[in-house]
């Protein structure tokens, strides 16, 4: 019996003698981005040989993955390239181009942050090439209906870049609140109360003049456009409410 045929010229199917069963079964077509000619080929084989795969696409660099797509367009996208400036700029292109594409990278397990930022470009997943064939073939699929795959250890690096993430919007929203002077936030949460200019003005002993000017910088420091965008923008990051609560 003849081997499987793997379409690496053409858009050609490829055939294995095991295909999926029913006519619903999902059949996808992949592109196999790999400089490193052995092991993508052994790549497209491989899972040329399995029976979800309608096409398998071998693709050497940059130029040769996007001509490959422009003729024959593919769900997923694996890729292989080193160095990682290669990858890279290939996944930002793509997720310009075929937004509709899923890709797939598959590096080195010392890649640490290199991988994070493959993910942050638009790359749905990260394995290892340590990892197995039936991993890559599960995370293939995983990638295709939208999941979002990763090796352990790049799921751990995500979770720490969210956290950073989330101290650096906290601190920024106390850098905020700490440009505001002591005046300028008694004033707005007196806005918050529904006082009006005068009202503030005649509360604190003040011209209506210089609430005027306070105000005006409050919106400007936050960078919002009137004065109770300037409350609900206080609101969102919990200013007044600590107020409030330590008024109780």
């Amino acid at each position: 019996m003849e081997g499987p045929v793997v379409a690496v010229e053409g858009c050609l199917p490829v055939t294995t003698g095991d295909e999926p069963q029913g006519g619903d079964a999902l059949r996808l077509r992949l592109l196999i981005v790999e400089s490193n000619q052995l092991f993508r080929e052994c790549l497209a084989a491989a899972l040329g040989a399995l029976p979800e795969f309608a096409a398998v696409e071998e693709a050497a660099d940059f130029q040769g993955a996007l001509d490959r797509l422009d003729r024959c367009p593919v769900e997923v996208m694996l890729v292989g390239l080193e160095p990682r400036d290669s990858a890279l700029r290939l996944i930002r292109e793509v997720n310009h181009r075929a937004p509709q594409v899923s890709m797939l990278v598959l590096g080195a397990a010392e890649a640490g942050e290199d991988a994070v930022q493959l993910l942050e470009a638009g790359a749905r997943g990260y394995l290892f090439r340590q990892q197995s064939l039936g991993e890559l073939r599960s995370a293939i699929r995983g990638v295709a209906r939208g999941e979002t795959i990763c090796a352990p250890r790049v799921t751990h690096l995500l979770f720490s870049r969210l956290s950073e993430l989330g101290r650096e919007r906290r601190r920024a929203e106390k850098l905020d609140f700490l440009n505001l002077t002591a005046r300028e936030l008694e004033i707005l949460r007196l806005i918050a109360d529904g006082l009006s200019n005068q009202e503030i003005a005649e509360r604190l002993f003040l011209s209506v003049h210089t609430v005027k000017n306070h105000v005006h910088n409050i919106l400007e420091t936050l960078g919002v456009n009137g004065r109770w965008n300037a409350v609900h923008y206080a609101h969102a990051r919990g200013w007044l409410e600590e107020r409030r609560r330590s008024r109780s």
